[in-house]
């Protein structure tokens, strides 16, 4: 045993020289990567002195339950493990702070308060072996205080400032959301603020992201902006949502609380209609789906007491999991509300059985939204049977208005929406006339406004919600073309696919490049066949209206998969995720991310064997590179295509020269496609040379330049 104690201290001696001497010349320290997987493992172990220096302590205050000789081998023991431990954790918290993204201030105060808990703890061991120090009181307190105090800076990187003594300040007052707040800050930043900001603020700042004020959210990080208004598929937010949760691209990281699959709907939902920050939840169609998850929160987190009481009893929790669906939620109104809510998703998948099914709730159902369904005057009766209902939404249905007399048996609707319905004003005043109705929502409809007024005027008790008066000489902008495909590498007869929510717009395309106008003659009309790489311009025109922005997508088009590739020249290893498989799996790469989908090269080439088992007829090949020259990325110097059927006896069969930039561009992924004549292959080797130096207009002029390939691609 005195052999272990003489050993762990000359150990203790070496740990805490090492440590003392890391953070006095820390800026000269560069820690080689191997040593990113010792500092992560700082917040795994940290907690192990915090228990040594607990149990200490105890068996101090119990120490009249040992004898003498019992209590000085397990207080010098605990002590010898304390010190070991300590030691070693803040050794691995150093090799962490090198990662950087941490507030500097809190972190330097952490780190030399490690390692003065280090250094105390060894010196308690010294005094004990030099004369026999006991784990007396003021020593073990002081350790467990100080080690405290070190904890404090440790939890305000990753917690917040001020982390430990936050519970004894005082707290704000909850904010209560009602329909006049943007939807945002009701529904949005709550998520974020629970999900993402610990990792993303003033003080702790992974990635170059900042997530403590909207400004610096907009901002972005390292790969750019976080969401794509109108896109979410293509939002790092939800990307990173969606990985694996054992990738280290997923978002939260493992080990923090993660993101709900409602949150992950909520945010995916504000994305998709527009990502507006400063939109009131009221402005919203009554048919959105981010509205209705915003409205269901705030009155599930509501702090209104007057919230109206219901005389009927809740449902069972064996119907309210029947009548659930993928494309039909049904929840409550608030918390222990027996008040249920109904919403219909995804018109095609609409099944009036799902409609019927709601008879299990009919007694608890008081909002049923079915707008954009496929609902006809005959189903009418179903959503007659629902005695409680307050409010229904029928906008964009195909009901005509002859059944709607079949309501007034809903003797508390007081809010029915109709918008975008075929509706008369003869079929409307079958619905005037019922006495607990409130308010109409008629827009677009076929009533002209002189009899909207008159039916204000007849029945002054309810509101004819008529929705924005356009002045007819204000000419407003379109949405740009919505791009219906998911998937950017096509297989097989897949097209592409292009629509627009409003009427009578014209979408005029272009796939060679050239800028689209309201006078480019290609129109869309049917879905779009891609024979090769496409890069697809489109914008959206309408009389009376400004066209839309411009969108720009670039397609790539596979027939054959290599059986084997070969890298000859490795990438980066900073760029290297998938190797050659990612060559291959026809993912593509995103523009402002190159860290997903992407080998990177800047030292050699880009040359890369591709096999097929039996020769193929290849007609030509598509190269996908990225040209992001902010980050130094630039399009390739030259491509060259070899090609045989032996791997050592190859020929020269095609080389490109792209045009180099002679000024900074936006970001985008580029696709080249080489013929190679329908001739058969089972070797291509395709060698890809970067910028040597980058040109003198250039920020890094004079530096290496780096080239990107994500696909391969044959056809």
């Amino acid at each position: 045993m005195i052999n272990f104690y003489k050993i762990t201290s000359y150990l203790l001696l070496i740990f805490n020289i090492l440590l003392v001497f890391l953070l006095i010349f820390e800026s000269k320290v560069e820690l080689p990567l191997a040593m990113s997987p010792l500092g992560r493992m700082h917040p795994l172990l940290l907690h192990i002195p915090i228990g040594f220096a607990v149990f200490l302590v105890l068996v101090y205050i119990f120490r009249k339950e040992f004898d003498a000789e019992s209590y000085q081998k397990i207080s010098r023991l605990l002590l010898t493990f304390t010190g070991l431990s300590l030691s070693t954790v803040a050794l691995m918290g150093f090799f962490l702070s090198k990662e950087g993204g941490f507030d500097e201030n809190i972190l330097n105060f952490h780190k030399w308060s490690g390692a003065a808990v280090s250094v105390f703890c060894y010196g308690l061991i010294l005094l004990y072996e030099k004369i026999k120090f006991y784990a007396n009181s003021s020593g073990s307190w002081t350790l467990l205080s100080i080690i405290a105090l070190a904890g404090h800076f440790g939890a305000s990187i990753t917690h917040g400032e001020n982390y430990l003594f936050e519970p004894f300040q005082s707290k704000e007052s909850k904010v209560v959301f009602t329909e006049n707040s943007s939807l945002y800050a009701a529904s949005v930043y709550p998520i974020l603020e629970a999900k993402c900001i610990a990792c993303h603020n003033d003080k702790k700042i992974k990635g170059e992201l900042n997530m403590s004020s909207i400004d610096k959210i907009l901002k972005g990080g390292k790969n750019g902006a976080i969401w794509k208004a109108g896109d979410a598929l293509q939002s790092h937010i939800i990307q990173r949502a969606n990985l694996p949760i054992d990738d280290k691209k997923h978002m939260p990281p493992r080990g923090k609380t993660q993101l709900t699959t409602e949150e992950i709907v909520i945010l995916t939902s504000w994305i998709n209609e527009g990502a507006d920050l400063k939109k009131a939840i009221k402005d919203y169609e009554a048919n959105s789906k981010s509205k209705a998850l915003a409205m269901s929160t705030i009155k599930a987190n509501s702090a209104i007491k007057h919230e109206k009481i219901y005389s009927f009893s809740a449902a069972s929790e064996s119907d309210l999991l029947a009548v659930n669906s993928p494309f039909c939620t049904v929840i409550p109104l608030a918390n222990e509300s027996p008040a249920l809510q109904a919403d219909f998703y995804v018109s095609k998948k609409f099944e009036l059985k799902n409609l019927e099914n709601l008879s299990k709730v009919k007694d608890q159902l008081v909002i049923l939204n079915l707008a954009k369904m496929p609902v006809k005057d005959e189903d009418i009766s179903i959503i007659a049977k629902f005695s409680n209902l307050e409010k229904l939404i029928l906008n964009q249905t195909e009901i005509t208005g002859k059944t709607l007399d079949q309501l007034k048996s809903c003797k508390n609707l007081r809010s029915i929406s109709l918008s975008g319905t075929k509706i008369s004003k003869a079929d409307l005043e079958k619905l005037a006339s019922m006495p607990s109705l409130k308010e109409i929502f008629v827009w677009d409809m076929p009533i002209d406004l002189v009899s909207l007024n008159d039916l204000s005027k007849k029945y002054p008790k309810i509101n004819f919600e008529k929705g924005a008066i356009i002045d007819e000489k204000e000419i407003l902008k379109l949405n740009p073309p919505i791009l219906v495909n998911e998937e950017f590498v096509i297989k097989g007869n897949t097209a592409i696919t292009l629509k627009h929510n409003l009427r009578n717009v014209k979408i005029h395309y272009t796939i060679d490049g050239t800028e689209p106008d309201s006078t480019t003659k290609t129109l869309y009309t049917k879905p779009l066949v891609a024979n090769g790489a496409t890069k697809l311009k489109a914008i959206a025109t309408k009389e009376g209206w400004y066209a839309s922005r411009l969108i720009n997508y670039y397609f790539f088009k596979a027939t054959f998969t290599p059986d084997s590739v070969y890298l000859l020249n490795l990438p980066n290893p900073k760029y290297a995720k998938g190797a050659s498989k990612t060559l291959v799996d026809l993912k593509k790469g995103v523009a402002d991310n190159q860290d997903t989908g992407w080998l990177g090269f800047r030292e050699n080439s880009f040359s890369t064997i591709f096999e097929f088992k039996e020769a193929k007829s290849l007609k030509d090949v598509t190269i996908s590179y990225l040209k992001k020259i902010d980050s130094y990325i630039m399009p390739p110097t030259s491509i060259e295509i070899w090609a045989g059927n032996t791997k050592n006896d190859l020929k020269l069969i095609q080389k490109n020269v792209p045009i180099q930039p002679e000024k900074s561009e936006s970001s985008e992924v580029v696709g080249v496609s080489l013929p190679l004549n329908s001739v058969k292959y089972k070797f291509v080797k395709v060698v890809i040379n970067p910028v040597v130096k980058l040109p003198n207009w250039h920020p890094g002029k004079g530096q290496k330049g780096w080239v990107f390939i994500d696909e391969v691609l044959f056809n």
